[in-house]
């Protein structure tokens, strides 16, 4: 029988620990006036959370702010209580970061722009995409550099920008970043992320911008600029079903020859959300197209991004 302290017990409860260390977005709200025996005397407001990932969590409210339904909250680990053997146990909470908009403030919120992005697992070809039709439509779009805190990899194309995590933690913090995100790894930290400061210089230059994305940094986007200004494009590997479509991942990966065997287990396995991702979030995209012919499905997003050009 597994101890409470056994190794598979703590791999989940670590597991279900960094799922909830995402930002969100606060449903409802209440104060308990009486906390439970164990818990400090003072009042408590639990929210209910909607994270960037899609999943529902109840958690503690910190922060000045009054809470308000639809604040934007972040993650935060923070002392829970003392118990009687005088240990400290923390849990996570939920820091309100911005105020709530009222609906004419809102209704008077230009519309910034429109921006492409491209959608899917590892290995699906989302930075082939995106560098050849940037390049076939360089008069209507740009590529937006990658921010990362991971270190460079031969095949990375210069589309990103490396940063130190302290760096990528100043920039996210100052709010420099439109979305940002940390892929699940036990090989490397990973983090990555779009500056606020380059989506603006390419629409300044009256070009569409270009952004590759997973699912958290789609609804990072749609929140930061609005659902409206996302030209969202999701694409899949071909395959009826989701073994198939895994075993074509994986094909891939190993062809580029870029990622050790750890790594393309890790990628496979972040794959198979990807693809749970567009079932359950099918609102986030435009079109869902399948790579299996690269210069049919250039063809095809092409036509898209004309007409979204010219209109």
């Amino acid at each position: 029988m597994r101890t409470p302290d056994s190794p598979a017990l703590a791999a989940r409860s670590q597991s279900r620990r960094r799922a909830q260390m995402l930002p969100g977005t606060l449903l409802s709200f209440t104060t308990v006036t009486h906390p439970p025996k164990g818990f400090p005397d003072h009042a408590r407001t639990i929210g209910l959370i909607e994270l960037t990932d899609g999943h529902r969590v109840i958690g503690p409210l910190t922060g000045s702010l009054e809470p308000q339904i639809g604040q934007t909250v972040m993650p935060r680990m923070r002392l829970s209580r003392v118990n009687e053997q005088g240990l400290r146990l923390y849990d996570i909470a939920y820091e309100l970061t911005t105020r709530v908009a009222g609906v004419q403030e809102n209704e008077k919120k230009l519309f910034p722009g429109y921006i492409l992005a491209f959608t899917g697992p590892s290995g699906v070809g989302k930075t082939t995409v995106s560098l050849l039709l940037t390049k076939m439509l360089n008069d209507f779009t740009a590529k937006v550099p990658i921010v990362t805190s991971r270190e460079p990899k031969e095949g990375d194309d210069q589309e990103y920008d490396y940063v130190s995590f302290q760096e990528f933690e100043r920039m996210r913090s100052n709010g420099e970043l439109a979305a940002w995100t940390r892929i699940p790894s036990e090989t490397e930290e990973r983090f990555y992320g779009y500056r606020k400061s380059n989506i603006a210089a390419i629409w300044e230059q009256g070009k569409l911008p270009v952004v590759v994305t997973e699912m958290q940094l789609l609804q990072c986007l749609a929140h930061e600029f609005g659902r409206r200004s996302i030209l969202s494009f999701g694409l899949l590997p071909p395959g009826e079903s989701k073994r198939a479509m895994l075993s074509q991942l994986l094909h891939r990966m190993r062809a580029r020859g870029r990622e050790t065997d750890a790594q393309i287990e890790e990628r496979l396995t972040n794959a198979q959300a990807d693809l749970d991702f567009f079932t359950r979030a099918g609102h986030l995209f435009d079109y869902v197209l399948v790579n299996e012919d690269l210069d049919t499905l250039l063809q095809v997003i092409k036509g898209h991004v004309l007409a979204l050009a010219k209109a």
